[in-house]
């Protein structure tokens, strides 16, 4: 016990890191058990309203603000951020757990295609390969030549979940000389929480066929009830928490390559906790497709930090 108490005192940065991976797989554990009685955007709204809540404590705790002055690419991080989430949870809902984060994990290939398409920033051999490998793990996951229970709206979500979270994070480069994280991270949760009232609002007026074929995009509310009261308390409490966890994981160590690999766990984990939920172990091209996009966002992520 003593040799793993110092193991963790001297790698504070991999524990507090799996600690939020774990976290952030629980998010999507009990937004997967409210998805049978609340739409995606509906358990959407509720993960932000809480965060809400928490990043507003948070921010009256900062002692020294930086000056801001770019208000509508801070609205932008949030918007396309939103965006991402939309996807997500949407897949969260409708396909297996596991499957819904290895999508979200394709965010690497997109930062740096941006980085090099519009930032002119070089990509080493070994970048270049990661994102080939990830690439291919896409095209694995979707399977199309088995029944995967991957259909075309899914997969296409799927991907837009990982570009859309690629472009708010490539945002956040520029916001992050102007805005404290906090302000950063309100952008994100506080139009993560109005874009679906919107959107629940617009539910109310649309017909059923509409709300069919754009359920991604608008819902009815459901006023949660029994148990679901609960789940959304965890889920926000989970979430809140792996922001927290995050945070320490990166402040606390000296080589953030490291760290954002373990911070890859979510996958695993959620591939265990979608089980408990019912999901059946991937197939094995879909189970090489996962492991493809997580050994390729984790090149590539380790290359670029």
């Amino acid at each position: 016990m003593s040799g793993f108490k110092r193991f963790i005192r001297h790698h504070l940065d991999i524990y507090f890191m799996l600690i939020g991976s774990f976290m952030f797989a629980s998010t999507g554990f009990f937004a997967r058990l409210l998805s049978d009685e609340l739409s995606s955007i509906e358990i959407m709204f509720f993960r932000n309203l809480v965060g809400v809540v928490y990043i507003i404590y948070k921010i009256t705790q900062i002692k020294h603000k930086k000056p801001g002055g770019h208000f509508w690419l801070l609205f932008f991080r949030g918007f396309v951020g939103t965006l991402a989430l939309y996807a997500f949870f949407y897949n969260v809902s409708n396909i297996s757990l596991g499957g819904a984060f290895a999508f979200q994990k394709t965010n690497p290939i997109f930062v740096a295609l941006i980085a090099l398409i519009f930032l002119k920033e070089r990509l080493s051999f070994f970048a270049m390969c990661g994102i080939f490998i990830s690439f291919v793990g896409v095209l694995f996951i979707v399977d199309p030549f088995h029944s995967s229970g991957f259909d075309m709206k899914n997969t296409t979500l799927g991907v837009l979940s990982g570009f859309f979270a690629a472009v708010a994070l490539t945002s956040v480069r520029q916001l992050g000389h102007s805005y404290n994280t906090e302000y950063i991270v309100l952008s994100f949760l506080a139009l993560g929480t109005i874009m679906p009232m919107i959107s629940m609002v617009c539910g109310e007026f649309v017909g059923s066929g509409a709300l069919d074929s754009l359920d991604f995009a608008v819902s009815r509310f459901v006023m949660p009830d029994g148990f679901a009261w609960l789940w959304i308390v965890l889920m926000g409490g989970f979430s809140v928490g792996y922001q927290i966890y995050v945070t320490k994981a990166y402040r606390a160590t000296k080589k953030a390559g490291i760290v954002a690999g373990v911070s890859y766990m979510d996958v695993p984990f959620t591939l265990v906790l979608g089980m408990l939920l019912g999901d059946s172990f991937p197939s094995f091209i879909v189970f090489c497709g996962i492991l493809m996009v997580v050994s390729g966002g984790l090149i590539i992520s380790v290359m670029k930090k």
